[in-house]
């Protein structure tokens, strides 16, 4: 009894440190750098080409504390080096050149004898080959990565990320200001903002940082879209969207993609309603003129034709008849002569002065006289 119990302590024991050593080998296997080599031998350690190698790994971090993107090539022929470095583009130069530094240090001691290899730290990526790929796309090996916690309405999500990450590319790409880098964040629910970040190399052509960062979208969506956040890790491309702000910059009061559609929606409709309206003022407006003119021009027209002028002469003018003046034939506010007026001219309707009979009845002449003229017989 006395011996069985230091034996389950020591079993113990064992157990406990197998499973903190699986545990750390699980959290290494999780956790950056993440390596590709190519497992083609360079030959032998001390070979030509494993020194140029040494010696230009050891030259990159002082370069990246100038530039956040480098390449370059050493040695003759076959035991020629050629070597690349990208730094996400938020960091700083000081930032990427530490991530360098890590990145050359572990990309020797993964990948140590091998002709070809690539290194993904968590701010930046190194390769190097014995054969020139400066400008040519790579997408072989591609390894997409999530955090293993899910959404709870994926297909919803998926689509968001989708929608989010191919606009960043068109933008990367296509737009030269950018240089080839953009991020961007969106709502997804009253809780979350997606945030997400692409980028090429700049050695790539715009239809190739294109190409690369559409088959990253391709290779997040097959194996990870409904996990609430994931990465793309490409020799020439890099992918990564997350449910947090996990670059510099990020605007923490983001649009939402719904409210976003929404407001162009709504400006559109301002512009279109705003343009409509003042139209429609014009024609009101117009109209009202128009018909403000047309009444006048009708007054006008009416005053003049309410007006006779001489009748048969062109010296008689306001309605002038011989042997009357207007005002004795026509009263100042009718058209019509008076009764008494129409007497005196007809000489009492007499026959004598009948002319003969028309359509409303008997015509008579009547009698005219100027003032201080006799009459005309």
């Amino acid at each position: 009894m006395g011996d069985s119990f230091p034996n389950f302590a020591k079993t113990t024991q064992l157990l406990l440190q197998c499973f903190f050593i699986a545990n750390l080998l699980d959290l290494a296997y999780a956790d950056p750098p993440y390596k590709v080599c190519s497992n083609i031998s360079n030959q032998a350690a001390n070979s030509s080409f494993q020194n140029n190698l040494k010696s230009l790994m050891s030259s990159l971090p002082s370069n990246a504390s100038a530039s956040k993107l480098y390449n370059i090539s050493t040695g003759n022929d076959l035991e020629r080096v050629y070597a690349q470095y990208m730094c996400l583009n938020y960091v700083t130069n000081e930032s990427c050149s530490t991530c360098i530094g890590v990145a050359s240090q572990d990309i020797m001691q993964l990948c140590p004898e091998d002709k070809e290899a690539v290194v993904w730290e968590e701010l930046c990526q190194l390769r190097y080959s014995n054969q020139s790929f400066l400008g040519h796309l790579d997408v072989s090996g591609n390894i997409p990565l999530d955090n293993k916690k899910n959404v709870e309405n994926p297909e919803q999500f998926r689509v968001i990320v989708n929608e989010t990450l191919s606009s960043l590319t068109e933008q990367a790409a296509f737009n030269a200001s950018e240089a080839m880098y953009a991020t961007g964040e969106v709502v997804f629910t009253n809780t979350d903002t997606l945030y997400a970040l692409v980028q090429c190399s700049t050695d790539l052509s715009p239809d190739d940082c294109s190409t690369c960062l559409r088959v990253a979208i391709a290779n997040i969506s097959s194996c990870c879209y409904a996990s609430r956040g994931g990465r793309v890790l490409s020799r020439s491309c890099y992918l990564r969207y997350e449910l947090y702000a996990f670059y510099e910059g990020a605007n923490e009061s983001a649009e939402s993609p719904v409210a976003g559609k929404s407001n162009r929606r709504k400006i559109w409709m301002i512009i279109i309603v705003t343009v409509a309206s003042a139209l429609l003022v014009a024609v009101i407006l117009g109209s009202y003129i128009y018909c403000l003119a047309m009444k006048k021009e009708t007054k006008e027209n009416t005053r003049q034709d309410g007006k006779c002028h001489g009748i048969g002469h062109s010296d008689l003018n306001d309605f002038q008849i011989r042997g009357f003046h207007r005002d004795d034939l026509i009263d100042r506010e009718s058209p019509f002569m008076d009764l008494a007026s129409i007497y005196a001219a007809t000489d009492n309707f007499s026959d004598s002065n009948l002319l003969g009979q028309g359509g409303f009845g008997p015509v008579y002449k009547i009698l005219i006289f100027r003032p201080g003229d006799e009459a005309d017989q």
